[in-house]
């Protein structure tokens, strides 16, 4: 059975906007397909969701991704040549966001294994429990002011441990990561910043999983009215994710994330309700 047109854009935008607020995008989805009566979604329609996503995190990420690029291409040019000065904290920006992506990569090799559990409710409600947890437990320690410049490859690579965890349905990546980067002293917005620039990479990661799942299991039948409906799906997915990072936004500069540890927990004890009336 396939989404109608309204629960198409509807899991778009909850599918963009949870993956970026530290609650799990993974969760919100398996909960929204056990309304809808759906078991499962196409690879195509999974692509475009995350083509969206993707498109929405490096516009919204671009100057940076600008910055560290201009930089690495400067630091090839002997130093005397150079005709303006290098940017060492972009330079540093990009060598610790490759630590990052160290635990992220090796963490898509054991996604084979939790696939079984996207839709199992319970196992899910467990994980959306720790997540919680793990949002709110920063409230408690001192916030920092530090950045790359100041930060331990062994750090950068516990704050890509986030991003993998991420893996397991009802792990927020951004949770993860953000909150990671809090208790090792990290500026909140730089934290967020970072981790958004590694969750545009783990993204990446999952369009490369759904077209090869198109090319390995087939796309399916699907009309030019359905492709046109993924296509929707996927821009909402987009605005969805711009959403999210202008709320994560706000919050990384007033408030932190204690909201959303709160709100996944109460979504757990919910989730948990909901399995056993099933």
């Amino acid at each position: 059975m396939d989404l109608n047109w309204l629960e198409s854009l509807l899991y778009g935008l909850v599918s963009g906007l949870m993956d970026i607020v530290p609650v799990s995008a993974q969760a919100h989805r398996a909960l929204l397909l056990k309304f809808f009566g759906v078991t499962g979604k196409s690879d195509l329609f999974s692509l475009m969701i995350h083509v969206g996503i993707c498109a929405a995190l490096y516009f919204s990420c671009g100057e940076h991704i600008v910055r560290m690029t201009r930089a690495k291409r400067l630091s090839r040019i002997p130093k005397n040549k150079r005709k303006r000065p290098l940017d060492v904290k972009s330079l540093m920006d990009w060598s610790m966001l490759k630590t990052m992506l160290f635990p992220v990569i090796l963490g898509f090799f054991c996604r084979k294994y939790t696939l079984t559990y996207q839709n199992n409710l319970l196992v899910i409600s467990g994980l959306l429990l720790i997540n919680g947890i793990i949002v709110y437990v920063p409230q408690f320690f001192a916030t920092g002011n530090r950045d790359s410049r100041m930060l331990s490859r062994v750090e950068g690579i516990l704050m890509g441990m986030g991003g993998a965890a991420a893996v397991l349905p009802g792990i927020s990546a951004m949770g993860a990561t953000t909150s990671i980067s809090s208790v090792c002293g990290v500026e909140r917005g730089y934290g967020l910043s970072m981790a958004l620039l590694m969750n545009l990479c783990l993204n990446l990661g999952y369009v490369v999983c759904d077209v090869y799942g198109i090319f390995s299991g087939g796309a399916g039948q699907f009309t030019i009215l359905m492709l046109i409906r993924y296509i929707f799906t996927g821009g909402i997915a987009f605005a969805g994710t711009m959403i999210g990072v202008r709320v994560m936004r706000y919050f990384a500069s007033e408030h932190g994330y204690t909201v959303f540890g709160l709100y996944s927990i109460g979504l757990a004890a919910f989730m948990f309700i909901l399995n056993l009336l099933a």
